[in-house]
Parts: structure tokens; C-alpha cells; sequence
């Protein structure tokens, strides 16, 4: 275990003192939930994620409401596998969204994004499964493994690492705190083995199916077949990789390395630039009509207001609240006020016009 203590990368004091906690029934899992550079997980950025550590618990000092004592997390994992202290071993944590489930459970946050870095490296796992131990050899953790979205309504700690959670929280060599079998495959000679689900549809190592014949045939289409030895066929293969890789490097994208932006896995955007189109089967709208902006008043109730408050809450824009986190009801408050309007303005489509005050547009966006 590689472990950096609050003096070695720079912890300010907390603003007073922090609740002693004897146990836990376990660890809750969670992520920044907001754009972490893909970047991060190179080898060189590591000595840039002491600073990330002051910059995370400068944020918390700093929240506007939620006045916490200090850096939210038990501990934080970075892309490499190091565990920063947090408030660390019988410290009541400030993060998993209300003081019973602070209570139940320490914190545990891996330094990994909404978008950007989405999917865990091996070594952030390796890192992960270090902190639990740690945390039960010293803090006296229960067995349990959570994701911050158990008990709380929060998109937290994203889909890939909430699935590796719900797996068993194993190590990439299969072992770890419990049973179970991990839906990440491990990166071999430098070659990305993991995969992604565009419009339904499976791409990157072992994906099976006619739309990957598909891909394979538009790169070879475009000069980048000398990486198969008889052509493409319906399995991704390194060879799909490795094209694929060379094709993202063509428009640009840097960093090759697993889970990096040119490392052979396909994103939206990129698929869309090889095909003219993302195949597959998007679900249909179920949006339902925009209640006119009389339903949104300060202060006054109105059922269309549960419905906004669920997708806040879904979307993961939850940041101001009463104090025990944020709920969905029919009131229109302040905080619902600002929940939308930090939606807003991380919408470029609405960045413009972020009063926080639905339209038709804001509406069918969020809730979409």
C-alpha cells in the first residue's frame, strides 16, 4: 500500500475539531463526479495529484453550504494507486450525504470524473482495495463495500466503478475485501481491454456483432487495415485496437495509454466521425410536457416540481441543499433555484440564460 499522509501532501487543519467515530459497518465508494483529464492517469501527472488532494479539500472548505470541517473523503485513490489520507480512521466522514449514513460508513473517493477519466485503471482499483483494508485494520471498518448511491440518491461513484462495487470490489488479479467477479478485463502489452456501450451496442476488446465488422471495414476504408492479418470480422480484437488507436491519433487525440483519449476504445464522438452515424437503438423520449413556467415560483408548491427534482437528482446536480441533503418535493426553493441553474451553466445550450428558472428547453434537457 502506498499511502500519503494529510502532512505529506499538504492537508490545512480542519476548521474544527473533527467526531470520533469507534466503527463502521463498512466503506462507501465514491468519485469527483465532475471532468477529471484523462491525462491524469499518466505516469508523469503523479506528481500533480498531491496538489489535486489541495485542491479537493480547498473545494470543501470552501462550499458555499454544506460547511464542512474538512475534505469530505475518509481517504482519496488516485489513477496510480496511492491513498491520500483524508480525515482518515475513526473520523466521522462528511460525504455520503446524511450524518446517519456518515455514520454507517467511511468514505472512500477515487480520483475519477462524470466525464474525462470514467473508467477506473487497474492501479486505481489495486488503491481502492488497499484504502478499505487500511481502513479496517485501523479504523475498524465493518466488511461491507458500498457505492455512494446506496441510501442516497446520487449518480455516485459513476456506472463503471458502482458495477466493479456491486462485482465484489476485487483487485484486477481477482483478489480483494469480497467475493465476486469484476466486469473491467486488464490492459495487456499496452493495449486498452476494456469496453463501452454506445447506443447499446458493445465496443472494445471481446464486443461481438455485425457493427463491428462495421467499424473494422470503415477503418480499413480510411488506411488503417495494416493492423489485420486477414481483415476485420465481427470480434473486437487487438487488431480492431490498435486501428482504431490510429484512426483517434489521425484527428488528433493524444495520450495512448488504457482509459486515455487516443488509446483505441471508441467514444461518441470519434464513432461518429469514422461512420457519419452512432448505430444502435436510443430509448425514446419519455419527457413529459413542459408545465409552463408558472409551475416554478419561489416558495409556492407545484407537482411538476418533483419531477425537476428527480432529474437534478439523477443528473447529479444536488450540490445545494438544506442540509440534509438534497430531496425531491413539490416546493420550489432556493436551493431547487440553484441546483438548475448549475445545470444550466454547465449546458452549453443554456449557458447563456442561467437564472435558474426552468424553460421548455432547460426542462426537456435535463429531464431527457
Amino acid at each position: 500500500m502506498q499511502l500519503v499522509t494529510r502532512a505529506n501532501w499538504g492537508a490545512r487543519p480542519p476548521r474544527y475539531a473533527l467526531t470520533y467515530v469507534a466503527s463502521t459497518k463498512g466503506v462507501k465508494i465514491h468519485y469527483e463526479g465532475t471532468y477529471v483529464p484523462k491525462s491524469l492517469a499518466a505516469t508523469a501527472a503523479h506528481s500533480t495529484c498531491a496538489g489535486r488532494m489541495r485542491d479537493l479539500q480547498a473545494s470543501h472548505l470552501n462550499h458555499p453550504t454544506e460547511n464542512y470541517s474538512d475534505i469530505a473523503y475518509s481517504a482519496v485513490v488516485c489513477p496510480h494507486g496511492t491513498v491520500y489520507e483524508g480525515r482518515g480512521a475513526h473520523r466521522l466522514t462528511g460525504a455520503n450525504g446524511t450524518a446517519a449514513l456518515n455514520r454507517d460508513d467511511y468514505a472512500v473517493c477515487a480520483m475519477l470524473g462524470a466525464s474525462g477519466l470514467v473508467v477506473p485503471p487497474p492501479a486505481m482499483l489495486d488503491g481502492i482495495v488497499d484504502a478499505i483494508m487500511w481502513l479496517r485494520n485501523t479504523g475498524s471498518a465493518g466488511d461491507r463495500v458500498r457505492g455512494h448511491r446506496d441510501g442516497h440518491p446520487t449518480a455516485c461513484p459513476g456506472d463503471r466503478l458502482y458495477a466493479w462495487v456491486q462485482d465484489g470490489a476485487q483487485r484486477p488479479d481477482g483478489t480483494g475485501p469480497q467475493g465476486g467477479t469484476g466486469t473491467e478485463v486488464p490492459a495487456a502489452g499496452g493495449v486498452a481491454r476494456y469496453q463501452v456501450t454506445i447506443n447499446g451496442l458493445t465496443y472494445g476488446y471481446g464486443a461481438d456483432g455485425a457493427h463491428v465488422t462495421a467499424v473494422g471495414e470503415a477503418l480499413v476504408n480510411r488506411g488503417f487495415g495494416k493492423f489485420y492479418k486477414v481483415g476485420p470480422g465481427p470480434r473486437w480484437t487487438d487488431a480492431d485496437t490498435r486501428a482504431y488507436q490510429a484512426f483517434q491519433l489521425s484527428l488528433g487525440y493524444t495520450g495512448t495509454a488504457p482509459g486515455e483519449d487516443a488509446d483505441g476504445v471508441p467514444g461518441e464522438v470519434s464513432l461518429h466521425q469514422l461512420l457519419g452515424r452512432l448505430p444502435g437503438r436510443k430509448k425514446p423520449s419519455t419527457v413529459p410536457p413542459f408545465p409552463g413556467r408558472s409551475a416554478f415560483v419561489l416558495g409556492r408548491t407545484n407537482p411538476a416540481v418533483v419531477t425537476l427534482d428527480n432529474g437534478l437528482i439523477r443528473a447529479g446536480y444536488t450540490r445545494y441543499h438544506d442540509g440534509d441533503g438534497y430531496q425531491a418535493g413539490s416546493r420550489f426553493t432556493e436551493h431547487t433555484r440553484r441546483n438548475v441553474a448549475a445545470f444550466q451553466r454547465a449546458t452549453p445550450a443554456l449557458a447563456g440564460d442561467a437564472d435558474g428558472y426552468p424553460g421548455p428547453l432547460t426542462w426537456r434537457l435535463l429531464l431527457s
